[in-house]
């Protein structure tokens, strides 16, 4: 189905940024893009680009921190204090300088001779569909119904024949395993046998948790390498996002005409970025309980860091649009909105990019915006675009967000104390670390449940608690996290052995943590190693998942047929 071509291409224009040696002092030397080590006559060099999420390292008073998220950086170890490393930038000593080595990787996809046409129409969120001649294909579809345990709902409702071209694909591209791009319910409308292409991850994270719904001709493709999709000019490539999270996002060419769909990865390939006619990728921000989840801020530090992280997806899609020299820019992958009354404080605070705000950066480069939320549909000839169209047919009608929650509460009741117990005494985590949880109501009071697992010995210990706070505060040189869980969110996720971030980035927690840093390799670990049958083996006998799973069918087919 798919032919392996070869590794994808590269140009490669290679310089040096030269800096004089008298000007490298001991210790720590902060310059403006870099941060140089000097221990002796040695020397480390770093960028000031954060791991994380792409945003810049500032140096301040000794402290080197990335504002974005609040990623410390310790260049005499080379460490964040999350114990992540980063990686040194290569560099030569000539006579009297230190010369950073400075590389331009413009990578470049082939493109089958001929002038194609090519068919884009949009659904919803990231969820767009590709036609070419004897092909076409979906990603991350998002149709219906909630994402992230409620705490996401799609901004508009999608067009009603979305099943139907779904399932007419050729294959289904699916960039990673958030519930906004690797949706159950969604999915749950496809034919099983259908083909699916997704990353070949290193703990294959959405490869295993296609398999959990299913599905059975799942095709893990390598990254930067060209696959041909059989005997058609259409010529594709999945590139990593360029941190440890594992995501991605797909390039391709159809004739002369080549994309790149960046998705959520926020330094697609590392940022070796590639020129194309079309780039599409996320826009609106605020897709994070960072800053608003976390007790450890205060009210006026969210407000900062929320404006802050608002303009920086704004300044991050500007620079990869100047890089990829696009002709065109589609925003999507933002439609989504905090609908339930229970979020409102969220919903009001959260504010996002809309796609008018890149209009006056697109007019000044002459790049055509294609505003999806006006037209769906565009049609390429070769390199020009012919036709922009509004796709006026009957929308597809859900059922209510509260109708949702009414029977996520009914279906996560039950505490299965014996279960968790065993998912975590199971989960092969070890760390310096003390999680402590309480399982609460809408409004993160009442507790339901308390407990804490003690990852710090040679298998993890599990122990209710009375009073989870007041053990919190008194543990001393052990790293602590203190999640207050809503309930059902909680029992939905670890029942059906689902990525963590799903409580995280849904809003579905509330965050104090002892020190006050990001710990990744538990989010990692309980995100992308520990899910799906296959690596979480307890079991429980209830059977809520599929009874939930029935009732949302049976729901929104009552609803279409009226």
């Amino acid at each position: 189905m798919f032919k392996l071509i070869k590794n994808l291409d590269y140009k490669i224009e290679k310089n040096y940024i030269k800096i004089k040696l008298d000007e490298i002092k001991q210790g720590v030397n902060c310059l403006k893009d870099f941060i140089i080590v000097k221990k002796d006559k040695k020397y480390s060099v770093y960028d000031r680009i954060c791991d994380h999420n792409n945003g810049r390292i500032i140096s301040k008073d000794n402290q080197h921190v990335c504002p974005i998220h609040n990623w410390k950086f310790d260049p005499i170890s080379g460490t964040y204090v999350n114990g992540f490393k980063k990686k040194g930038r290569k560099f030569k000593l000539n006579k009297n300088f230190l010369e950073v080595e400075n590389l331009k990787e413009v990578p470049k996809i082939s493109q089958i001779e001929g002038k194609e046409k090519t068919k884009i129409r949009f659904f919803n969120h990231a969820f767009l569909k590709v036609e070419g001649k004897n092909f076409s294909f979906a990603t991350d579809p998002w149709a219906f119904g909630p994402a992230f345990n409620t705490g996401w709902w799609l901004k508009h409702k999608t067009k009603a024949d979305w099943a139907d071209e779904l399932n007419s694909c050729s294959f289904i591209y699916i960039s990673h395993n958030h519930p906004d791009h690797l949706h159950p319910l969604t999915l749950s409308k496809l034919k099983k046998n259908i083909d699916i292409i997704v990353p070949k991850f290193t703990t294959d994270s959405t490869g295993l948790y296609l398999e959990e719904l299913g599905f059975k001709n799942i095709h893990r493709l390598e990254f930067a390498t060209e696959y041909r999709f059989r005997n058609t000019k259409l010529m594709l490539s999945i590139l990593k996002s360029g941190d440890f999270r594992e995501d991605s996002g797909i390039y391709f060419s159809n004739g002369d005409f080549d994309c790149l769909f960046s998705v959520d990865t926020s330094s697609i390939n590392f940022d070796r970025l590639p020129n194309v006619d079309l780039f599409a990728s996320s826009f609106a921000g605020g897709a994070s309980g960072f800053p608003l989840m976390f007790e450890t801020l205060k009210k006026e530090e969210k407000r900062k860091i929320l404006i802050k992280n608002k303009n920086f997806i704004k300044t991050n899609n500007y620079r990869r649009l100047k890089k990829t020299k696009a002709s065109y820019y589609l925003p999507y992958a933002g439609f989504f909105e905090e609908k339930l009354s229970r979020d409102k404080k969220i919903a009001n605070l959260q504010k996002k990019n809309k796609i008018d705000d890149y209009d006056n950066y697109c007019k000044k480069n002459s790049i055509k915006l294609l505003n999806v939320e006006k037209n769906d549909e565009y049609y390429f000839d070769g390199k020009k675009l012919e036709i922009e169209n509004k796709k006026n047919i009957k929308l597809y009608r859900d059922i209510s967000p509260a109708k949702y929650l009414k029977a996520y509460k009914e279906n996560y009741q039950k505490i299965d104390l014996n279960y968790i117990k065993t998912y975590f005494e199971k989960s092969n985590f070890k760390d310096n670390l003390i999680l402590t949880i309480s399982l609460v109501d809408d409004n993160f009071k009442n507790s339901k449940l308390n407990f804490k697992v003690d990852f710090t010995g040679v298998k993890p210990k599990f122990s209710k608690v009375d009073k989870p706070k007041s053990i919190f505060n008194n543990l001393k040189n052990i790293k602590q996290l203190f999640l207050k869980c809503r309930k059902e969110s909680f029992l939905n996720t670890i029942y059906n052995k689902s990525p963590w971030e799903d409580l995280s980035i849904g809003f579905q927690c509330m965050v104090d943590r002892i020190p006050n840093e990001y710990n990744y390799k538990f989010w990692y670990h309980f995100t992308n190693k520990y899910i799906t049958s296959k690596n979480v083996r307890s079991s429980t006998e209830c059977n809520s998942c599929e009874k939930l799973m029935q009732y949302f069918h049976i729901q929104t087919t009552q609803q279409n047929s009226l």
